[in-house]
């Protein structure tokens, strides 16, 4: 449903510093819960009217999907669908009427554009060698506001069940350390609040761990007023994908509960020789055993900017509610090798003046630095590799095939075989320069162009390995122009 304004029957927005609806015809302001949403949107509005279901559970919204990329969103009006958030481009974006979950909360942006653009602004004065695709000036035409479904959830502890728990304490006696180990089996009661993970598979896992927490205190019951002028993207991954991971965070808060209980209370630390040396309080029990999981849906307010880096895409992610933002800044190769030949300048005079440099000893540090540097580079691959995968997005690997190769950009798995031809290559040269610096060690060949030949071999492979390594963090730093495929098991 649309919101319209009572006065003219204009647009309404919803202003975040002022958080009231303002009409964009005649100006006027309104207090979001006085207004309701109006029956029977048209073709221009993006939400349905609410489902007849009995529990409320439901709503009937309008859907609209990127026909590039494949992203679902619903928004309020056409000016925010003209623009894909997760793909960069201006399109059309296609529509159609869906049954979808009703959120049970939302929380409104605190945040203001302009607070964003500062904050992005600060963050850009530490990257040395920014592309020109990502400066300022292009910030401000790619940053939307966004509503991303989170679920949000408390754990319940079962009543009269019990919960077994295990820590160890050490202290020191004379010259002696000792380390006693201690069960603990507690009857725990309450809950734990306050545990989000987010429910749209369209945005990575680690962006949104990135971005930090909401506030739980702020959240208000749903109403979809407060999403005038704004993105919301689908919720589509079911609350039981992360049952495990929630499990495990209310075990480490319980832990933590306790141990703060034995340090703070007397009758407690008595029993311990030395409570404040107690290590972690934790426990191989499964949680499920002592208490059980209440999910709630929550539209949580996140300001996206997407960056076009041909043919990448890098992400500005901002918490519309506290201001923390996930941002990965790649770096212009051009400014890095200029950068790094004005730095090798100073260095190279200050061991020619300094130092006098033996064939061997030139050919052995080159050595050692390609075979660290080859290192670095393979642990860099396959921290690539297991990104462009995304293999711990839990969200993308439930709700989409199986293969993510295929859920991958035609670019991308050009971009991977490229990859692989040139690791053999640049492996070839490492592998080289290290068993050439060992054979002229144990073979002592008093041959000075031998050394150099080696050593050069050593710093051809350096080369190669440090620009791998800086095209390597260039894409770890963006993603592929994304390709949702159909979905499996979504939350509709």
């Amino acid at each position: 449903m649309a919101n319209r304004c009572p006065s003219c029957g204009g647009t309404l927005h919803f202003d975040i510093q002022k958080q009231k609806l303002i009409c964009e015809y005649c100006e006027s302001e309104f207090d979001p819960a006085s207004i309701k949403e109006m029956e029977g949107a048209g073709e221009s509005e993006a939400y349905g009217s609410e489902s007849s279901d009995e529990n409320g559970e439901t709503i009937d919204a309008k859907i609209f999907t990127c026909p590039n990329c494949g992203a679902e969103v619903f928004a309020t009006d056409l000016d925010a669908v003209e623009y894909c958030s997760y793909c960069g481009t201006f399109v059309t974006l296609e529509s159609r009427l869906a049954k979808l979950q009703k959120p049970s909360y939302i929380l409104p942006f605190t945040v203001t554009k302009e607070k964003c653009l500062e904050l992005y602004k600060e963050k850009l004065k530490k990257a040395r060698f920014l592309p020109k695709d990502m400066q300022v000036e292009n910030a401000q035409s790619s940053l939307r506001n966004t509503y991303i479904p989170f679920w949000v959830y408390t754990e319940k502890f079962n009543e009269g069940a019990h919960a077994s728990f295990n820590t160890k304490e050490s202290w020191t006696s004379g010259n002696t350390e000792y380390t006693q180990e201690y069960d603990i089996d507690v009857m725990p009661n309450g809950t734990i609040d306050g545990i989000f993970y987010d429910a749209s598979a369209t945005l990575d896992d680690r962006i949104s761990e990135q971005i930090g927490n909401f506030s739980q205190e702020s959240l208000q019951p749903y109403n979809s007023s407060l999403m005038a002028g704004s993105y919301a993207d689908v919720a589509d991954v079911k609350p039981e994908v992360y049952n495990e991971d929630v499990f495990l965070r209310g075990s480490v808060a319980l832990g933590k509960q306790i141990k703060s209980n034995i340090s703070n209370e007397d009758s407690l630390r008595s029993t311990f020789h030395h409570a404040s040396s107690l290590r972690a309080v934790t426990t191989k029990q499964n949680a499920q055993d002592y208490a059980k999981l209440e999910p709630k849906l929550a539209m949580l307010p996140v300001w996206f900017m997407t960056f076009k880096n041909k043919n990448r895409l890098c992400y500005a992610v901002i918490n519309g509610n506290t201001g923390k933002m996930f941002t990965e800044i790649p770096s212009d190769i051009k400014k890095y090798a200029l950068a790094s030949l004005l730095l090798s300048i100073p260095i190279f005079c200050i061991f020619e003046f300094l130092f006098t440099l033996m064939p061997s000893t030139v050919m052995l540090a080159t050595g050692i630095v390609s075979l660290i540097l080859m290192i670095c580079r393979l642990s860099a691959l396959k921290k690539l590799r297991k990104q462009e995968n995304r293999e711990d997005d839990k969200g993308f690997q439930t709700i989409y095939s199986g293969d993510t190769e295929q859920a991958s950009s035609a670019e991308t798995k050009s971009q991977t075989q490229k990859s692989k031809k040139k690791f053999d290559f640049i492996i070839l040269f490492s592998i080289a320069s290290i068993l050439g610096t060992a054979y002229m060690i144990i073979s002592k060949m008093p041959n000075d162009i031998l050394y150099y030949a080696v050593s050069f071999v050593s710093i051809l492979a350096t080369f190669l390995s440090v620009a791998s390594m800086v095209k390597a963090h260039n894409l770890s730093c963006s993603r592929p122009i994304p390709h949702f495929f159909d979905k499996k098991g979504a939350a509709q």
